[in-house]
């Protein structure tokens, strides 16, 4: 899911190679993005599917930055790695939407300015905690495959239903992109504004279901990276009573922090529990939360045995104990 990994930042990467330090200048980035419209796009899928093109490019000159900046094998992270880093670290400055008339089709041209923010990026934490990223990345493409897919739906309708796939394929390329950016801000510990974007989401009374759950599971994660575990479980309980699915968003991660939480607080029964919950309904591949079910598993037979003993957690070795 998300934790203050790139809270601290490339400062201390900064401080290796730039003079300076924390003092340099963000790193401006320009790219350019093209569509040309078909006959079964709307000027908004058209738009944005410019968009994604140029922030693609971006993403990927903010990863060049950050490999010919860094230069340490040491932290031995992936291209993936790089890319979801340079990502969660890439600011939109200022976008411009050129709509060209060619050939009798219209083209969109999307030109974006952006900075490589990489003040407060902490490259060690990242390496140290690649899971996390790579759950990250994970979860942001299976937002674009339901983009894409949904478009080739879009693409493969009639007429009859092309104007409410239209309505639903803009709506959902606009939550998606308020989820990104909001996990995003998150990873760059930008934690109240992603609360801020996220409350506003869930001030509409139109957004339930999936999207609904998702965002109270990812307000639930800020508040969970700022120690708020009150306002946390609070969250995470809201995103298990809206009801939903786990088919668009794994919103399933909710019963993994909330039993990051228990644990933490030393409520074992209750983390396994959730930990459990997490991973039935997970696709069984992560091995953290596997190490996570089992070490909340030890602790709470742990503590049954030592209640059946009375010993609270003391162990007699012929040693007498004195209140």
């Amino acid at each position: 899911m998300l934790k203050q990994i790139l809270c601290a930042a490339l400062c201390a990467l900064m401080l290796a190679f730039v003079p300076g330090g924390a003092d340099a200048a963000p790193e401006i980035i320009e790219a350019d993005g093209v569509y040309m419209m078909g006959d079964n796009d709307t000027p908004k899928s058209a738009r944005d599917a410019a968009r994604n093109e140029a922030m693609r490019a971006a993403t990927e000159q903010a990863g060049v930055y950050i490999e010919s900046t860094s230069e340490v094998q040491g932290y031995a992270l992936t291209r993936d790695e790089i890319r979801t880093v340079a990502a969660a670290i890439l600011r939109v400055l200022h976008e411009e939407v050129t709509p060209e008339l060619v050939g009798g089709a219209w083209r969109y041209r999307v030109h974006l300015v952006c900075a490589v923010d990489a003040e407060g990026i902490d490259l060690r934490a990242l390496a140290q905690n690649k899971a996390e990223i790579a759950r990250l990345q994970k979860e942001r493409d299976e937002l674009k495959q339901q983009n894409d897919a949904l478009l080739a739906r879009y693409e493969r309708a009639d007429a009859a239903e092309k104007p409410a796939l239209g309505a639903q394929l803009a709506e959902t390329y606009k939550q998606n992109a308020i989820f990104d950016d909001t996990a995003a801000m998150i990873l760059r510990g930008e934690t109240d504004h992603a609360i801020a974007d996220l409350s506003l989401l869930l001030q509409d009374p139109s957004v339930t279901g999936d999207v609904r759950a998702y965002a109270y599971v990812l307000r639930g994660r800020a508040y969970y990276d700022q120690h708020s575990s009150a306002l946390a479980l609070a969250d995470f309980t809201a995103a298990e009573r809206t009801p939903h699915t786990n088919s668009t968003y794994p919103i399933w991660r909710l019963y993994e922090y909330r039993g990051m939480i228990h644990y933490a607080a030393g409520d074992y029964e209750d983390a396994v529990s959730d930990l459990m919950s997490a991973w039935d309904a997970s696709d069984k591949t992560d091995n953290d939360l596997w190490m996570r079910l089992r070490r909340a598993e030890r602790k709470a037979e742990q503590e049954r045995r030592h209640a059946v003993r009375g010993d609270g957690g003391a162990r007699s070795w012929g040693v007498v104990i004195v209140p």
